[in-house]
């Protein structure tokens, strides 16, 4: 049997996420339809390290949510092009110590739950859905995320926390933007909830 013939089939990763209004009282509200996400190529690291057992401190640990603090009457936030190689992930949000208004808040998961896309093809599930939320009144770097400041979510990212404790060595599964129409204001009244699901084929 030539060697090509007994290579299985290369499976596949995507994403897509959504954002949520939360609040005390009406909990969960969605805002809007989803949005898809570019993979990494660091999800790799990620899925090795735990088919290795190199520890479960390798799996998604939470998020990143990015802000900019716009000036008043600005318009949305331009968010920055990127792509899926290296310098893309922590380095990407490390060198946001740099900027001036924008910054990221790393918050852990709230829920993660794994479903199916095909209980046929896929009865153990091939579906990973992680929630998450803003918290907190300042940034990583120290930027504030208030309503004062004026502070907007503009794009988040799925990162494993390798070391809780050290932003610096997390590894960055995932990243998106939102499309100036879904960007949403830090309120007084609530935080900012996202949805981010994998579909694994």
């Amino acid at each position: 049997m030539p060697a090509e013939e007994r290579v299985s089939p290369v499976g596949s990763v995507s994403g897509e996420v959504r954002l949520h209004r939360v609040g005390a009282a009406d909990g969960w509200t969605p805002l809007g339809g989803f949005f898809p996400n570019a993979v990494l190529y660091d999800w790799g690291a990620v899925v090795a390290a735990l088919l290795a057992r190199k520890g479960l401190n390798y799996a998604v640990g939470g998020m990143y949510v990015e802000f900019e603090n716009v000036a008043a009457g600005s318009a949305a936030v331009t968010p920055p092009p990127f792509g899926r190689g290296p310098g893309e992930g922590v380095a990407y949000y490390n060198a946001l110590a740099d900027s001036p208004d924008r910054d990221y808040l790393r918050v852990p998961l709230v829920a993660a739950a794994v479903d199916t896309t095909d209980p046929v093809r896929y009865p153990g599930g091939n579906r990973v859905t992680f929630f998450a939320q803003t918290a907190g009144l300042a940034g990583v770097h120290g930027r504030p995320f208030t309503e004062a400041a004026r502070s907007t979510v503009f794009g988040a990212a799925l990162a494993a926390f390798v070391d809780p404790a050290d932003p610096t060595r997390d590894v960055v599964f995932s990243r998106f933007y939102l499309p100036a129409s879904g960007q949403q204001p830090k309120t007084s009244g609530g935080q900012v909830g996202i949805e981010w699901r994998l579909t694994f084929l």
